[in-house]
């Protein structure tokens, strides 16, 4: 979910050292915590001070752009992600899929843009330095604007991704918007899709209309799951017809792309039956699966909710009530 902030940038030094050229796949750091994060892994919407036990590097103030997981988990921090960039400000993260625990590689977007202007908020970024705009991401359903990027899931096999990551990071976003086909060739050639979700609804799109809940192929330029289909039908999600789109901020699956796999969370709660808020993790069609404030309890934070922005989850390949993770997630609200 984007939010506002404002940055002030100190002087014409700063200014200089922020724009530097693209990234380049040899930037890429080494995330020395990252495998805390290998089976589940999270961001929040609002920044906190834990009060659990003090992460490595000393700062208790988690960010909206830090990656979290179980067990009051520090995975990696915004700037660590952004590394290739040398950005000096948080920039949020509001999706994520985590690639390769061994090969540091990440894949995901920030709440906000670049203030050296080389990506938005709406590109798919990667650790190793690779930038896809956003409307490339869009071309097949004929949208010429960026649309934001909420959710991120990769599919197919993990090499093939790793192989399409390290293809794209030597690409320029000048090439990629000159020859926008680039991408479906080389989606095509490794075998692999990515499924996201948008920031904003389009509904005088070329194609068919889109909403900020639905949950799009990019690959094949169609609709993979609707807004509709993923929540319990006691929910009135979906329009025209039921009412309301809840939007789509995180989105987790199987990398075979079994779509009864998905989790998820909503940007709007509700407090009807069958609740939930816009933090928790949600199971396709059947409710609540983990709750927020049990997400964010390691941490021991001042307030109990925090929202859920970004959601990486190793899920197996058919679905199935999760009961892998470290820790106890379902509690009392």
């Amino acid at each position: 979910m984007r939010k506002t902030k404002q940055y002030i940038l100190c002087g014409l030094l700063l200014c200089s050292l922020l724009v530097i050229p693209s990234a380049q796949a040899d930037d890429q750091g080494v995330l020395a915590n990252l495998a805390a994060c290998k089976d589940f892994g999270f961001s929040t919407e609002e920044d906190f001070v834990t009060r659990g036990p003090m992460p490595a590097d000393g700062n208790p103030i988690i960010s909206d752009g830090d990656l979290l997981g179980p067990n009051h988990a520090v995975c990696a921090r915004n700037a660590e992600l952004l590394a290739p960039w040398k950005v000096q400000a948080d920039l949020g993260l509001d999706a994520v899929d985590i690639v390769s625990v061994d090969l540091s590689l990440v894949s995901f977007s920030t709440e906000l843009d670049d203030p050296a202007g080389r990506f938005t908020a709406g590109d798919l970024l990667a650790t190793n330095g690779a930038a896809i705009p956003n409307i490339v991401l869009l071309k097949k359903f004929q949208i010429n604007h960026d649309m934001g990027l909420d959710g991120l899931q990769f599919i197919g096999p993990v090499q093939g991704i790793i192989d399409f990551l390290n293809r794209a990071a030597v690409i320029s976003r000048a090439q990629w918007l000159a020859n926008p086909g680039l991408l479906f060739e080389l989606l095509q050639t490794f075998k692999v899709d990515i499924w996201i979700s948008t920031e904003s609804t389009e509904l005088r799109a070329a194609v068919f209309s889109i909403l900020d809940g639905d949950l799009l192929s990019v690959g094949t330029g169609t609709i993979v799951v609707h807004q509709a289909d993923l929540l319990p039908l006691a929910v009135p999600a979906g329009l025209p017809a039921r009412g309301v789109d809840f939007g789509l901020d995180a989105v987790a699956a199987s990398r075979n792309g079994d779509i009864r796999t998905l989790r998820f969370s909503t940007e709007i709660l509700y407090r009807k039956e069958p609740s939930f808020t816009d933090g928790d993790v949600l199971k396709k069609g059947d409710g609540i699966e983990y709750l927020n404030g049990a997400l964010v309890a390691p941490f021991e934070p001042y307030a109990r909710f925090l929202g859920l922005d970004a959601l990486h989850i190793n899920l197996p390949p058919t679905a199935t009530r999760l009961g892998y993770l470290p820790y106890v997630l379902k509690t009392a609200r």
